[in-house]
């Protein structure tokens, strides 16, 4: 590789990832007038938030007593109160005009005529405590559309599709409370041209997305999401939070293989009526549609790991009491067939024409969705590393990560529908922070920095070993699932951890040739490099967390309480170059406020128990009435045909 293969790039902010959250940082940093570049792997706008549901969380959309306080305790007490409350209440205050902001950029939600409002969906998804979450048609594309819109109005904005984002380049300068870090750019690999990009910028913003392709392909994400946000951001010096809470939805697609891993519903989909069960048709889990999705996976992993699991590993989600109602059936295909409809095609297709009518059980799985955790932020997404052996916060100077990338809003379980809320509300933030920061630096000026951390990556070419990276990744994706998936064990994660030094060593033993253009055998290195980092992150912070706790799940530990004392997991890199965990202790939420959260939720349940014992004819009438009330009566016009499992006749989204 010689000087000819080096570009040098200069601008105010650089963007990692054109998805949802990158795209509303360049919206944030370009209207000031910046110059922003724009890093994506993959195509503009091809992330997560295009192959989405397309249902977003919006204070108040449903229910006007929705307040800020309301909003941010919901999200606080559902995340096991791990949750920076500074940053909730930011999550609350901002996502009226978040969603604001992605109309005025394209966005098209169906209204609710009768109150003049984007009409929310007709039950409340897991653990809401308010109508809240607004569908759109299309689904995420129409926020992919959004999103791409969004970036390329500018002219002061100039962006890069398949570009891999190395390294950020930094200065560090010893300062009173340890090391102060300041940010100066970063490297890049330019695939698609065969350069490397040496960029030079005083802010530099990571959205580049989660960490769910560890665990392909039980996954329902993109296969981008191999872990660059946390492995770019604990190698610049950030602290990470809460690595071992991991989403997993719950009722994913476990057979055939072309659809392992796809989305087939939420808790919501089950109803009023439905259950998941057992291979031996035994009730795992009821009022399947109030729970949490943290809650339905454990219930299926737990059954899974003593034996009663369904023939791929999974559990069951029977609702065909909601359709055998004799008069509120037909209103349950029409809800389950416009609530989630990409989600339902899934399982129509899949699963056959009896599944697809509701007539038969749907074999479900656990699927690896969101990281809860992620770089430790404040609530202006600047990102945070803790001086040696403290807790003390300090500022790293020129980060900032927004969107999947951040930890401390969602703690031990995430809400459905918050996802594309918290991409608008801090991609924005993440913007404005960077915007804030470049306006106020003295730019750069010597590259001498960025040829000291090119180093590394130089190396990493020509290598004549016998392994090839893409087989070791598919063997730690199979490790993952096994044993930091969504059921772990100490024994596993100790396994874990030794086999992660293993592949370690093995990186000295793979074959990478010398060419610049497209060499993939090089990205799949790269990429492996930040799984083996974001695997070993979760690995530790698992141990660190002794309980079972949201998506933490510990088979061989008990449940921790929500009146114990929260802390969040805080994995590290330290003075030695090795990996550290501490626990960051948090703001309990005060007792009466966690009486009344709990009383409120107890009577949900018994409600929902009191209409399941109900003799039939009395709950039929009642769930009939709640159907057209949620489902608006002009909207269930039920014709010959269209109960027969095929999409049928148009519905209001919902």
């Amino acid at each position: 590789m010689t000087s000819n293969n080096i570009e040098y790039l200069d601008c105010d902010v650089i963007v990692v990832g054109s998805g949802g959250t990158g795209s509303q940082a360049v919206q944030a940093a370009a209207e000031e007038g910046l110059k922003v570049i724009v890093i994506s792997k993959d195509p503009m706008s091809s992330s997560d938030t295009k192959i989405c549901e397309g249902v977003i969380t919006v204070r108040e959309a449903g229910d006007n007593t929705d307040t800020e306080e309301v909003l941010s305790e919901n999200i606080k007490l559902a995340g096991a109160d791990l949750p920076d409350k500074n940053i909730t209440v930011a999550f609350a205050n901002d996502s009226k005009d978040a969603y604001d902001r992605l109309r005025v950029n394209g966005l098209r939600p169906s209204i609710n005529k009768e109150k003049n409002k984007p009409k929310t969906l007709a039950i409340a998804m897991g653990g809401h405590n308010k109508s809240r979450s607004v569908g759109h048609k299309n689904s995420g594309v129409a926020f992919g559309h959004t999103n791409w819109d969004t970036i390329i109005k500018y002219k002061n904005v100039e962006y890069f599709e398949d570009c891999w984002f190395l390294e950020v380049v930094k200065e560090e300068i010893e300062g009173n409370k340890g090391k102060d870090i300041k940010v100066l750019g970063g490297i890049v690999y330019d695939a698609a041209r065969g350069k490397i990009l040496f960029i030079n910028a005083p802010s530099v913003v990571i959205a580049s997305g989660g960490l769910s392709s560890l665990y392909f392909p039980k996954t329902d994400t993109m296969r981008g999401n191999t872990g660059d946000s946390y492995a770019l951001g604990i190698k610049a010096g950030a602290d990470l939070l809460d690595m071992e809470q991991i989403q997993f939805l719950p009722f994913c697609l476990a057979s055939p293989p072309s659809y392992e891993g796809l989305l087939a519903g939420e808790p919501s989909t089950a109803s009023f009526l439905g259950v998941l069960r057992d291979k031996n048709n035994k009730v795992i889990l009821d009022s399947v549609y109030l729970r949490t999705r943290a809650e339905c996976s454990e219930a299926i992993m737990r059954a899974v790991e003593d034996g009663r699991g369904s023939p791929n590993g999974g559990a069951f989600l029977d609702m065909t009491k909601n359709i055998s109602a004799p008069k509120s059936g037909k209103y349950f295909m029409k809800y389950l067939k416009s609530a989630l409809p990409s989600a339902y095609n899934n399982a129509r297709q899949a699963l056959g024409k009896e599944a697809g009518k509701a007539e038969i059980p749907w074999e479900v799985r656990p699927s690896a969705h969101y990281s809860m955790g992620g770089i430790r932020v404040d609530e202006y997404t600047r990102v945070i590393h803790s001086a040696e052996n403290q807790y003390e916060p300090i500022i790293i100077k020129g980060l900032f990560a927004a969107g999947q990338a951040m930890g401390g809003l969602f703690g031990a379980n995430r809400l459905g529908s918050t996802s594309l809320t918290e991409l608008a509300v801090f991609g924005y933030r993440a913007g404005k922070s960077a915007a804030k920061n470049a306006n106020q630096s003295v730019k750069n000026k010597n590259y001498d920095i960025f040829h000291k951390h090119y180093f590394n990556f130089k190396n990493l070419f020509n290598k004549k070993g016998k392994l090839k990276p893409y087989k070791l990744k598919l063997d730690l994706q199979k490790k993952c699932w096994d044993n930091i998936g969504p059921a772990r064990t100490e024994k596993k994660l100790k396994k874990m951890l030794t086999y992660l030094e293993k592949i370690e060593k093995d990186l000295n033993n793979v074959n990478v040739p010398k060419e610049m253009i497209w060499n993939q055998q090089f990205l799949d290195l790269i990429e492996l490099k930040n799984m083996i980092t974001t695997a070993k992150a979760i690995a530790i912070a698992s141990l660190k967390r002794e309980k079972s706790v949201g998506g933490h799940v510990r088979l061989d530990k008990k449940t921790s309480s929500l009146f114990s004392k929260p802390y969040s997991t805080l994995v590290k890199i330290n003075k030695n170059n090795a990996f550290e965990a501490f626990k960051l202790l948090r703001q309990k939420t005060p007792l009466k406020r966690i009486i009344n959260y709990k009383i409120s939720e107890k009577f949900r349940f018994m409600k929902a128990k009191i209409l399941r014992i109900l003799p039939e004819s009395i709950s039929d009438k009642i769930i009939e009435n709640k159907y057209k009330n949620i489902l608006g009566t002009d909207q269930i016009t039920i014709k010959p045909g269209s109960l027969d499992g095929a999409p049928g006749d148009k519905v209001n989204q919902i």
